[in-house]
């Protein structure tokens, strides 16, 4: 017990002579300060050699960024404006030259991934070719509070830095007063891209729930929509449907049957040549073919990364029945559903022959929609086929 307590008792003293120690120390910066305010001890203050570089420095190379997020009229007259103006705006400064106005047209500001001229500036600078951006808002700069500050911060930290000049908010990032600012603009900027892609979250979920259905028709086989969004069956593509469920409830599976589409030179809903088993069991497992739609297939995680998932369950689904005419009847496709559920292998089924007659691919969406592909391998007899096929058509129409 001596022992222990002898021990404890010098740990103790020497505890109290390091606190002792760090006082003194304290004691002694406070009394250096004070003595140095009493005193009133001359300092030359040399200026910064930034403030001597700026004053002798060429003109200053600026570009200036652009954005709009959609491919709207009025936003296609803003994009244009912004373009002008910063033309002009850069020409009329004697001290400015202009390095290159970078645009990005109908791309959101969510994220820089797709902002193909942003990335470009953003490349140019670290290359030495920009002294000085330019640009409208933070929200035209960026939407994502993480994107605009790890930019800005990368621009700054260049050698020499460049700066970035927010219009809007009166902005330089060069100023080091400005960073907690911009960093409230950013996460407003983000608040109003969140809030907005919540409204059109909303909007479509409506929609949904009143049986309005948002069914684009470039990639379905065998549908088209009239000039009022009405779904109409395209006969020719309807017969390939038709036989695509006919030889999977006869046996083969997709993997055959997509080789027999090959071989017949049948074209995709794309235009593409080959089939893949893949794109054949998209077709099986779609909804659409007995007429009935179903809502919400996939949902996106966030407005940032713009990633659709698969939903299988995670949000409400709301299916339409017998919202359009149907290809197959619902008893059919209900049996094919049913033996999705079990793993086909090769079939000793004979394949159904699919008739080899002229398919002709005509393009659903787009500024070429309406318009038929020519299949250049077609030979005399096929492109005489071909004319008499679109004569028939005219003469519909």
């Amino acid at each position: 017990m001596k022992k222990t307590k002898r021990k404890i008792e010098i740990g103790n003293i020497k505890s109290w002579q390091k606190t002792s120690k760090a006082d003194e120390e304290r004691q002694s910066k406070k009394e250096r300060i004070r003595e140095a305010y009493k005193n009133g001890t001359t300092v030359e203050v040399i200026p910064a050699k930034a403030d001597v570089v700026v004053e002798n420095k060429a003109a200053l190379r600026v570009a200036a960024y652009c954005r709009v997020s959609t491919d709207e009229d009025a936003q296609s007259s803003s994009y244009e404006l912004q373009l002008q103006h910063y033309r002009e705006m850069i020409d009329n400064n004697p001290d400015w030259v202009l390095v290159d106005i970078y645009a990005d047209e109908g791309i959101s500001g969510t994220s820089v991934k797709k902002r193909i001229s942003f990335l470009k500036m953003i490349e140019d600078c670290k290359q030495g070719k920009i002294d000085m951006i330019i640009t409208k808002s933070v929200s035209r700069f960026a939407r994502n509070t993480l994107d605009c500050l790890e930019n800005v911060r990368n621009l700054k930290a260049l050698n020499p830095p460049v700066g970035v000049f927010f219009e809007t908010e009166g902005l330089n990032t060069l100023e080091s007063k400005n960073e907690f600012t911009l960093g409230i603009m950013s996460l407003v900027a983000q608040g109003e891209s969140e809030q907005k892609s919540a409204s059109i979250r909303w909007s479509i979920i409506q929609r949904f729930k009143k049986g309005i259905p948002m069914i684009p028709t470039h990639s379905l086989l065998g549908y088209d929509k009239d000039r009022f969004g009405n779904l109409f069956i395209v006969l020719e593509e309807a017969e390939v449907v038709k036989y695509i469920y006919a030889s999977y409830s006869d046996g083969l599976n997709a993997r055959e049957i997509a080789s027999a589409l090959t071989e017949a030179g049948i074209p995709t809903v794309k235009g593409r040549e080959v089939w893949t088993s893949a794109g054949v069991l998209g077709i099986l497992r779609n909804e659409k073919y007995c007429g009935d739609v179903l809502m919400q297939k996939t949902y996106t995680i966030d407005c940032f990364n713009h990633k659709a998932v698969k939903n299988t369950g995670q949000v409400p689904q709301y299916r339409l029945k017998d919202h359009h005419p149907a290809i197959v009847t619902r008893d059919d496709w209900l049996e094919v559903q049913e033996n999705l559920k079990h793993r086909r292998h090769s079939s000793r089924n004979k394949e159904i022959v699919i008739e080899k007659k002229l398919y002709v691919h005509r393009l659903k969406g787009g500024l070429l929609r309406g318009f038929v592909v020519i299949n250049p391998k077609w030979n005399k007899k096929e492109t005489v086929l071909f004319l008499k096929k679109m004569r028939g058509v005219v003469k519909n129409v």
